[in-house]
């Protein structure tokens, strides 16, 4: 009754009014850094809350008094924000300054409440300081300087910025910046072609980068990873094509030298992150011809830094596409590892005692499993012919019915030659041996003799000239002296030639043979695409029977498991129409 009694006479004459505005102006001096008697505040709003004046009275007022303190101190602060300065060069209040001082400001609230308000008024009041500091300004925050932290991996103002985002609910306007700022920085690596040299590798670096931050400062928000995901996705099959490849060749670098492009990292763990960007491409099929293409090289030149590594690899593109994605690799393997049992029982065999002293060995290759090769015309030497003869015979008693059609230009040879400094070994390949082999009888022969004996074009034998004569390893001098090969020029055999090494490999040049070695992938890939697009518009129609045109290339981009354009579809359909596979309505054209 007592209480009753001094509440009613407290709100009778206007008092506890009084009281809560004046508390009220404690608590706005104390957020100014004025010092106050928080003994004295606490008494007084307990008594409040005794007296059930403190929700009534003193709430209402306490919020509004913190909405509009805050909302004058944002607005100062905000207007007065310089770019994002380097981590200790901050001489002026930068985002991540000012998301500070948002994290100080709640935690002084926090602590306010504590002392002397009721625990009741802490998410009211908490949340209408975080209204007014961040949520009011959080378009303008992000556009700021979300780019710019993110670029300069601020890990920490990054989690304060999420944190304070999430409890204001504004995660999606975070998510808008976080795939714009992917997709700019990505699209910006992909469509520079003088970055291609090191794509992959920034690739790599660019989504290790943002992982971290996405675990670090963001939680690992699984709407944030998805959109993580999309962006890379959009961007990495922005340039048709090109990605892909450069993939497939990071891969064989990474194979050949045993993963020494990154040394920090296994090759396991580095072919793990490539995988990553590999799930993101949609072509998987271009990726698969030039993985294929490089994977023939390494096996037929033996330049595989780990035949474990090899298999580990295709286990895991196994996993991501299925069987039917490495059936023709795991035919290279077996194709490979039956040629070495071959050469084993050949040499064992009758047939072999007819290629005299010469060591032969030969990879038979399925032709279903690896790359088309362009059949080169070559005169080998008699002794080489004699051992091709002699296996042909020992293959053709063991498989009948099969056709050897031979390779030379995938062969390699190792070449003994005497020099005035000693005998060396030269490693060849075939190609370059034959050449050399025609100089054991005479020292000096013109261009038109060389081609004469061997047979080969003219852009093979002029490459194949200027490798051995006019490369770093000279074993031919060439009349008149330059860097390229015309047919009129001759050629001596160099006894005067020195190494100080016993083995001397000589590389073949490469000129645009692996620009056209490329393209015609593409055109291959391409080719094998227009296959798959009129067997999946036959499925489709076969399941539908009559379907409008707009439906039907719906149906078909979401089957189609490759970038194609609606022109290229039209153009399948027509096929398909001049074809009599579909036919046109007669009453609606367009279905």
């Amino acid at each position: 009754m007592g209480l009753a009694v001094v509440r009613q006479c407290l709100e009778d004459s206007g008092m506890a009014v009084r009281l809560a505005r004046l508390i009220v102006q404690e608590i706005t001096r104390e957020r100014d850094g004025a010092t106050v008697d928080r003994t004295m505040l606490r008494t007084l709003t307990q008594m409040m809350v005794d007296l059930s004046l403190y929700s009534q009275c003193l709430v209402p007022r306490l919020i509004e008094a913190t909405r509009e303190h805050y909302e004058r101190e944002s607005r100062r602060l905000v207007s007065n924000l310089v770019p994002v300065q380097p981590v200790g060069q901050q001489s002026q209040m930068d985002v991540p300054m000012y998301l500070e001082h948002v994290k100080r400001r709640l935690a002084e609230e926090t602590e306010r409440t504590a002392q002397y308000l009721s625990a009741s008024t802490k998410s009211s009041l908490l949340a209408t300081a975080v209204r007014e500091l961040i949520e009011k300004h959080t378009d303008h925050l992000l556009t700021t300087s979300f780019d710019e932290m993110l670029a300069q991996d601020r890990v920490a103002e990054l989690s304060n910025l999420y944190t304070l985002l999430d409890s204001v609910d504004r995660l999606d306007s975070l998510k808008r910046h976080w795939t714009a700022y992917i997709k700019k920085t990505g699209t910006a690596l992909v469509q520079q072609p003088d970055l291609d040299v090191a794509l992959v590798t920034e690739l790599l670096d660019l989504k290790q980068r943002l992982d971290n931050v996405l675990a670090k400062s963001f939680a690992g928000s699984e709407s944030l990873a998805h959109a993580l995901r999309e962006a890379f996705e959009e961007f990495i099959n922005a340039r048709r094509n090109k990605p892909t490849q450069l993939i497939a060749k990071f891969v064989d670098q990474c194979m050949r030298t045993g993963g020494r492009i990154a040394p920090d990292q296994n090759l396991d763990a580095l072919l793990d992150r490539v995988l990553v960007l590999f799930r993101f491409i949609q072509g998987k099929d271009m990726f698969e011809a030039f993985y294929k293409r490089d994977l023939a090289k390494r096996l037929l030149t033996n330049k595989s830094a780990s035949k474990d590594a090899e298999r580990a690899m295709l286990q895991r593109l196994k996993q991501e596409c299925g069987a039917g994605f490495t059936n023709k690799l795991e035919g290279m393997f077996r194709d490979i590892e039956s040629s070495e049992e071959l050469a084993t029982k050949f040499a064992d065999n009758p047939s072999a005692a007819n290629i005299g002293a010469m060591a032969f060995h030969a990879s038979i290759l399925a032709h279903a499993f690896w790359p088309t090769y362009e059949p080169l015309d070559l005169v080998v030497p008699k002794a080489a012919e004699d051992a091709q003869s002699a296996f042909a015979e020992f293959y053709s008693d063991a498989h009948q019915g099969r056709n050897l059609q031979w390779q030379p230009m995938l062969g390699t040879c190792l070449l003994k030659v005497d020099f005035d400094d000693g005998p060396k070994e030269l490693a060849l390949s075939v190609v370059q041996g034959t050449v050399m082999c025609l100089f054991a009888e005479v020292d000096e022969l013109s261009y038109a003799e060389i081609q004469q004996n061997t047979s080969l074009d003219d852009a093979t034998l002029q490459r194949t000239l200027q490798s051995l004569a006019c490369g770093k390893a000279r074993v031919l001098v060439k009349e008149p002296k330059g860097k390229n090969v015309a047919n009129t020029d001759s050629f001596v055999f160099n006894k005067a030639f020195t190494s100080p090494q016993a083995r001397i490999k000589i590389s073949q040049i490469q000129t645009k043979g692996t620009e056209k070695e490329t393209k015609d992938t593409e055109e291959r890939v391409q080719f094998d695409r227009m296959y798959k697009v009129d067997a999946a518009i036959v499925r489709i129609m076969k399941a539908r029977r009559t379907l409008g045109y707009t439906d039907l290339l719906t149906e078909l981009m979401s089957q189609l498991k490759f970038n194609t354009s609606a022109a290229e579809l039209k153009k399948r359909i027509d096929s398909l129409l001049e074809r009599e596979f579909l036919e046109r309505d007669d009453n609606d054209q367009s279905v």
